[in-house]
């Protein structure tokens, strides 16, 4: 860190670069003036810069230093050698701390005249519009306001609760009461959310100190730069908040619209954050764990499922924030599946409210994809419709379609299941011989016998093998009783989840252990003449929501037949040769 003193001159000179004891020091926050305007470290080196705009209010700062009783004063623009990328770079990643650490900091408002008033002129002048100015001034305790003439109008401790109102940043944390980190991320990317730079990356950067994360400077990458302050964000803290940002809508009247919206889990800029300055969470939520990732952040948040109004036995996936506008009312995103445990984000216009009386999915490691995957494109954010995404990303579908009375206990994989479209599924980029899935069904039927109903539990186990092939004979399945075979059941399924088996080694698998290939599953209702027939069909079918191609689906039915009218059980050969 340099500092600035004043001559005998009043004319400004450098310290050599300080790394400890550094002395009492004022700082300056002020806007900056057109290029060339401003005063550079090669400036003040070579004596010069004296006819720049940018030199009074250097030599001024000084001079008001010096009557706070303070040798030492800092100015950005003079005090950091900004042709050295590494110095640049330390300099921006401790900016924070060295505003934090002045005695005093200056706010120079060079559009303020001397007529006009602080309380009420406050909000149009440029400093409260910059990016940069927001942590200067949270930074320091003590900060002083002057105007274009350098006339003190005021200071922050005396007129906290108008700055509050101008920047939307809470009292407590302008007078220092209140940590930072005891603010929703969400919070503190809403007091940023309408300010502006003039460099696209510097929106990112000014954000480093109020979230206390660090990273290298990558000029040149534009709006890609504000997704790893994000990253960085979501390593150091357990707050999901990051996530509870929106996009302004693209047309009025968007929301009626049926065409489905995909993005990246990750805001695209700062602004998306405006309507969240009153996002709170309460203590006691958090502990959450994340890993960024080539394959996106990792993390093993319990995801909650919605059912969907009109779609038997499907449901959305919602992501809980763990944060809320008004208490209890708690707020989530939604979510959708596009690959292996891979989510990408719906709807970037909307929040879900009142996300406590959803079914939650059980811990697993999930990805949350910060951009869609698979697609070539410049910009790293896009937004595209089901068509165009979802569907074109699965080479193979199996589709399943229940009865009302049947349920799902366990399935195989689970990471390659999506709950909305009721499919097993295969991405362009996944193996075709990854064709292989189990389900545990469990069927609870209620049967007339005479004069009295009977409720039947039952439980089955469905294989499906080889459903990448459109040629039946190549599609091999089974429908089995799982209490009939569960010991045999139980070892398939211990060898098969515990890593990806493609579809030939289940098929070897279910042969090795006897597991019958059969497409029904009856059961005797005690007391009666009748049974309960558990089966399936598979249809193949087209829609072009769900796959990109044809696929298999299958629909299972649950009859109660008369004794002597039941259909027979007819156990076929699993064929290892179309594996």
């Amino acid at each position: 860190m340099r500092l600035l003193s004043l001559d005998s001159h009043d004319e400004p000179i450098l310290t050599q670069d300080l790394t400890k004891d550094i002395p009492a020091y004022a700082i300056l926050s002020h806007t900056w003036g057109a290029d060339g305007d401003e005063v550079t470290f090669q400036d003040v080196q070579s004596g010069s810069g004296q006819s720049k705009a940018g030199y009074d209010k250097i030599r001024r700062c000084g001079q008001q230093a010096k009557k706070d009783g303070l040798q030492y004063f800092w100015v950005d623009t003079c005090c950091i050698d900004k042709s050295s990328s590494a110095e640049l770079t330390e300099a921006i990643n401790s900016m924070f701390q060295w505003y934090q650490r002045s005695e005093v900091c200056y706010v120079f408002l060079s559009d303020l005249s001397e007529s006009a008033s602080l309380e009420t002129d406050l909000q149009q002048c440029r400093w409260l519009t910059r990016g940069w100015t927001l942590q200067e001034f949270i930074a320091p305790k003590k900060v002083q306001f002057f105007d274009q003439d350098w006339n003190h109008r005021g200071s922050k401790r005396n007129s906290v609760e108008r700055l509050s109102n101008a920047t939307g940043i809470n009292p407590a944390v302008l007078r220092h009461e209140q940590p930072l980190s005891t603010v929703t991320v969400a919070q503190r990317m809403s007091w940023v959310g309408q300010r502006e730079t003039t460099r696209i990356e510097d929106m990112a950067y000014c954000l480093l100190g109020i979230f206390d994360v660090n990273m290298p400077l990558v000029y040149g990458e534009k709006e890609k730069a504000f997704q790893r302050p994000q990253e960085e964000i979501i390593k150091s803290t357990s707050d999901l908040s990051i996530f509870a940002w929106r996009m302004s809508p693209p047309w009025e009247g968007h929301h009626k619209s049926k065409t489905r919206h995909y993005c990246g889990v990750l805001a695209e800029t700062p602004s998306c954050f405006i309507g969240c300055s009153q996002i709170s969470r309460d203590a006691g939520y958090g502990g959450h764990q994340f890993w960024t990732s080539n394959n996106g952040i990792k993390t093993r948040i319990q995801i909650l499922s919605e059912p969907i109004k009109g779609k038997k036995k499907a449901f959305r996936y919602i992501l809980p924030l763990d944060c809320y506008w008004t208490p209890q009312r708690f707020i989530g995103v939604k979510l959708r599946k596009c690959g292996p445990d891979q989510f990408v984000r719906e709807d970037p216009w909307s929040l879900v409210e009142d996300t406590r009386d959803f079914y939650p999915n059980g811990p697993r490691e999930r990805f949350l994809l910060s951009r869609l995957p698979g697609i070539n494109i410049s910009s790293h954010f896009l937004i595209t419709d089901t068509s165009e995404f979802i569907a074109q990303s699965r080479s193979h579908v199996l589709q399943l379609r229940y009865p009302s009375e049947m349920v799902t206990i366990d399935g195989w994989p689970w990471s390659r299941f999506d709950d909305e479209d009721q499919v097993f599924f295969i991405n362009s980029n996944s193996p075709g011989y990854w064709d292989a899935c189990s389900k545990r069904l469990g069927i609870n039927v209620t049967v007339q016998t005479g004069e009295r109903e009977v409720d039947v539990d039952i439980e089955c186990m469905f294989y499906a093998l080889g459903w990448s092939s459109l040629e039946v004979d190549n599609l091999q399945c089974t429908l089995v009783d799982y209490r009939s075979f569960h010991a045999a059941l139980t070892e398939v399924q211990s060898q098969i989840t515990s890593w990806d088996h493609d579809s030939r080694q289940v098929l070897e698998q279910l042969a090795w252990n006897k597991i019958p290939k059969c497409s029904l599953v009856t059961v005797k209702i005690a007391g009666s003449d009748c049974s309960v027939a558990i089966s399936f069909k598979p249809t193949l079918v087209r829609d072009k929501k769900v796959c990109r191609g044809q696929f298999w689906r299958i629909s299972f039915s649950c009859d109660v037949f008369q004794s002597g009218s039941l259909p027979h059980v007819i156990d076929e050969e699993w064929n290892i040769d179309h594996a």
